[in-house]
C-alpha cells in the first residue's frame, strides 16, 4: 500500500486476500461476535483466578471470531502485563497450534497472542504489525502502533537506518501515519541526506496532518461529519493520553497528577478510587504501589465495597510473585546459591498462604463464582486439604467450562486420600468428556488413571487392572517417550504383572 493512500479496506480483508468463518484462507470473513463474547467471558473468569496462560488462549480464540472489538484488545493488553508480570514466559508451541490456523485473521490473532505473551520483544512486535496489514485490521493497528513505537524506542539495541525505514513501511501498511512519520524522522536523523526519505516524510506529514485532523473520518461519516471533528482540545488529549498505556513521563505524570485531585475532590467516589488506584498500579514502582494499597484501604474504609479490599490483595500477590520470579532468576544464575534457595522456599510457602488466604476470603464474598471456586480448590489441593478441595471440585464439575479439569483434580483428591476405586471412575469420567482445548489435558488423565489402577492392582491383587495399566502406560510411551516418568512406570508394571495371577 502507498503511504499516501488515506483510503481504508474493509475490516478483517486484506488486499486480494479474504478469509473466512474464522479465518479460513478462503471466502469473506465473517465475525460471530455471540461465539466471540462467550470466549471473553471464559477469558474474564480465567484472569480472575490469575490463570492469565488460559485466559490468553481464551481471549485469543474469541478474536478469532471477531477481532474488530477494540475495548477487547485494552482488557487483553493490561493481562498480557499481569502475564508478563506472573508467568513471563514467551508462547509455547503447543499453545500457538490452538490459536494459528490458515486464513489472515488467523496469523493476526496468533502474531498478537505471540507477542502479547512476550511483550518486551520487539521482533513479535513487527511481525505482529505485518500480519495487521495483511490482515485489513487498520483501526486495532493505530491502537497498537504507539505501544510498539514506544517499545522501540526504549529497546536497548538502537534500530539502524534501515531498520527504522522498514519499522515506517510496517507503521504505513497500517495507515498509522503520525508513527510511520516519527519513524522516518528517526531515520532522517541517522542520515540526513537520503532526498527519498525526505520526500516520503513531506507525504507523512500530509497523510498525518489528515488523520489527526480527522477529515477522513469526517468524510466517510457522510453530513454533518465535519461537526464530529471539533473537540475541546485539552479533554481530546487527556482521553489519548489515558487510553495509552506507552506514554511519555510528562503524560503520564498528568494523568496521575489528576487522578489524585479528583480523589482529594471527591473522597467518596467509587470511581475517583478506582481511577486514581489503577493510575497509581500502572507506574508500577514500589512507592507507587504502596500509595495505591493506601488509597484502596481507604476506599474500603469509606464505601466497605470487597471490591477495594481485593485490589490490595491483588497488589501484594503481584508485588510477591515478583520476589518469588527473582529468586528463580538468581537460582538459574547461580544454581549452587543455598541461601536464594532457602529464601525461595520460604517465599513459596508464604506466596501459597497469602494466594489462600485472598481466595478463601473472595470464595466468601463470591460464592457463585465458579472460577474462584476452581482456584481455590487447586490451591488447597497443593496445600494438602484434599477435603476442602473436594467441595470445591464437585461443585465446579457442574459447570462445561471447568468440568473436565474439575474432574480430573476430584479424582487425584480421591488418588491421594488412597480411595482409588473413586479415583478410577472420576479420571474414566473425565476422559470421556475431553474436547477441543482441553485435549492436551488428556494424556495427564491417562497417567492419573494408569497411576490409581496400578495402586488397586496392588491392593486388591488384581492382575486385569494391572493389564489395562500396562496397555495405557504403553500408549503413553507411543506418543511420548519423555512423559514424566514413563518409562521407569513400564518397569514398575512389568514387575507387578509377574507378581500378580492373570
Amino acid at each position: 500500500m502507498s503511504f499516501f493512500s488515506f483510503g481504508k479496506k474493509s475490516a478483517g480483508q486484506s488486499a486480494g486476500e479474504g478469509s473466512a468463518g474464522t479465518g479460513s484462507a478462503t471466502g469473506a470473513f465473517v465475525a460471530q461476535p455471540e461465539k466471540a463474547r462467550t470466549w471473553f467471558k471464559h477469558g474474564d473468569v480465567a484472569a480472575g483466578t490469575h490463570n492469565f496462560d488460559y485466559a490468553l488462549i481464551c481471549f485469543a480464540s474469541g478474536l478469532k471470531l471477531d477481532p474488530t472489538q477494540l475495548p477487547i484488545y485494552d482488557r487483553v493488553y493490561e493481562l498480557a502485563i499481569q502475564y508478563a508480570q506472573t508467568v513471563g514466559k514467551p508462547a509455547s508451541r503447543e499453545n500457538l497450534k490452538k490459536i494459528d490456523g490458515p486464513g489472515p485473521i488467523d496469523k493476526f490473532v496468533a502474531a498478537i497472542y505471540i507477542w502479547f505473551t512476550d511483550l518486551q520483544s520487539v521482533d513479535a512486535a513487527l511481525r505482529m504489525l505485518d500480519a495487521t496489514a495483511r490482515a485489513g485490521q487498520f483501526e486495532y493497528g493505530r491502537w497498537a502502533a504507539p505501544k510498539v513505537l514506544g517499545l522501540v524506542r526504549r529497546a536497548s539495541k538502537k534500530p539502524s537506518k534501515s531498520q527504522w525505514v522498514k519499522i515506517k513501511d510496517l507503521f504505513t501498511a497500517i495507515e498509522a501515519y503520525t508513527e510511520a512519520f516519527a519513524a522516518a524522522e528517526e531515520a532522517i536523523k541517522i542520515d540526513p541526506h537520503d532526498t527519498q526519505l525526505v520526500n516520503e516524510i513531506k507525504q507523512l506529514t500530509a497523510a498525518r496532518a489528515m488523520t489527526q485532523g480527522g477529515f477522513t473520518q469526517a468524510i466517510q461519516a457522510g453530513e454533518g461529519g465535519f461537526r464530529s471533528v471539533i473537540r475541546d482540545a485539552e479533554k481530546q488529549r487527556q482521553l489519548i493520553e489515558e487510553d495509552s498505556i506507552v506514554s511519555g513521563e510528562d503524560a503520564t505524570q498528568r494523568i496521575l497528577d489528576a487522578a489524585r485531585k479528583d480523589f482529594e475532590a471527591n473522597p467518596m467516589s467509587g470511581d475517583a478510587i478506582t481511577k486514581l488506584g489503577a493510575q497509581l498500579r500502572k507506574v508500577a514502582t514500589p512507592e507507587t504501589e504502596q500509595e495505591a494499597i493506601g488509597v484502596y484501604q481507604a476506599g474500603w474504609e469509606r464505601l466497605s465495597e470487597y471490591r477495594f479490599k481485593m485490589a490490595i490483595g491483588e497488589i501484594k500477590l503481584m508485588q510477591m510473585r515478583r520476589r518469588h520470579r527473582a529468586l528463580e532468576l538468581r537460582i538459574e544464575a547461580s544454581p549452587g546459591d543455598l541461601d536464594a534457595r532457602a529464601e525461595l522456599t520460604a517465599v513459596a510457602a508464604d506466596l501459597l498462604a497469602l494466594e489462600l488466604s485472598e481466595l478463601r476470603e473472595r470464595q466468601k464474598n463470591y460464592p457463585t463464582d465458579r472460577g474462584v471456586k476452581m482456584e481455590l480448590g487447586r490451591l488447597e489441593y497443593r496445600q494438602g486439604n484434599f477435603q476442602e478441595a473436594m467441595t470445591c471440585f464437585q461443585l465446579c464439575k457442574e459447570d462445561a467450562k471447568f468440568r473436565v479439569y474439575a474432574t480430573q483434580m476430584l479424582g487425584r483428591c480421591f488418588a491421594a486420600e488412597g480411595w482409588h476405586e473413586e479415583a478410577v471412575g472420576e479420571f474414566r469420567d473425565a476422559l470421556t468428556q475431553v474436547v477441543g482445548l482441553e485435549a492436551e489435558r488428556e494424556l495427564s488423565i491417562r497417567y492419573d488413571l494408569m497411576t490409581s489402577l496400578i495402586e488397586r492392582a496392588k491392593l486388591e491383587k488384581r492382575g486385569d487392572m494391572a493389564r489395562e495399566a500396562a496397555e495405557i502406560c504403553s500408549a503413553i510411551l507411543r506418543k511420548n517417550i519423555a512423559y514424566r516418568d514413563i518409562r521407569q512406570k513400564r518397569k514398575d508394571i512389568d514387575a507387578l504383572q509377574k507378581e500378580l495371577p492373570n
